[in-house]
């Protein structure tokens, strides 16, 4: 990169959109804020060694014959014959310490694989999972790289979602006060919009303005407010030879 070249910040708002932009060297931020970003981000505060991710449902339950635990969720329920779903707070347990993950989720895991297929031929790319729960430790590490940064929502069902754009908005915005960036899309600006319009209320914004939370709320309201936590945890989940590793200090 010469002296005269901004770095490049983008948001990508769907992962069906992915194939608009550039992802050589680039670091990837992964977010599916309500929940898979925050659970795995969870999980590994809480000692898991390793997690994997599957967007097949079978795939991740036959690695409970590899001495995996199973982390599976569909449209917000548990998964029959997994041992777990998809609720950050059924992984606050010491139990879970030195254990090896298998997880599959509505939408993030399957933005990961996607994502993952994507890079096979990239060089230069690191996957990270973001959320609010880890913000200063991903945001530390975001302005030490030194790299091209896409923020890449997992959405719903391959459409929008409000809580993974405010969350891309605040971070895009907290990054451009710490160094130049340049977008190469409107999407940024679209995300920290949405960001400016939540930022003094982001639960209650997110259940007026979701569609898909609106009816929900007595099933999910624990999770959902813990999910909008800031800086409860300083994992890093980073992608390494397909299983995402704390990198917390690396």
């Amino acid at each position: 990169m010469t002296k005269t070249e901004k770095l490049k910040l983008d948001v990508c708002l769907s992962p069906d959109l992915i194939g608009n932009f550039k992802t050589d060297n680039t670091i990837i931020v992964i977010i599916d804020i309500i929940r898979a970003s925050t659970t795995i981000c969870t999980a590994l505060h809480y000692g898991v060694d390793e997690i994997i991710t599957f967007a097949d449902v079978e795939l991740a339950i036959d690695y409970k014959n590899k001495g995996y635990i199973t982390a599976g969720e569909r449209g917000g329920d548990k998964l029959e014959g997994f041992d777990m779903g998809n609720s950050p707070l059924s992984f606050m347990t010491p139990g879970l310490k030195s254990k090896k993950l298998a997880i599959t989720t509505t939408n993030g895991t399957k933005t990961i694989s996607l994502i993952s297929e994507k890079l096979k031929e990239n060089t230069g790319t690191e996957i990270i999972v973001g959320a609010f729960v880890n913000y200063k430790v991903l945001f530390d590490y975001l302005i030490s790289a030194n790299k091209n940064i896409l923020l890449l929502c997992s959405g719903w069902k391959g459409n929008v979602s409000v809580e993974d754009t405010l969350f891309a908005g605040k971070l895009a915005a907290g990054l451009e006060k710490y160094s130049s960036f340049e977008h190469p899309s409107d999407s940024a600006n679209h995300a920290k919009l949405i960001y400016s319009l939540a930022e003094d209320d982001l639960f209650g914004f997110i259940m007026d303005q979701s569609m898909r939370f609106k009816n929900i709320i007595s099933n999910l309201g624990n999770d959902i407010r813990y999910c909008l936590k800031m800086d409860v945890t300083d994992a890093l989940p980073m992608l390494e030879n397909g299983k995402f590793i704390n990198k917390k200090g690396g």
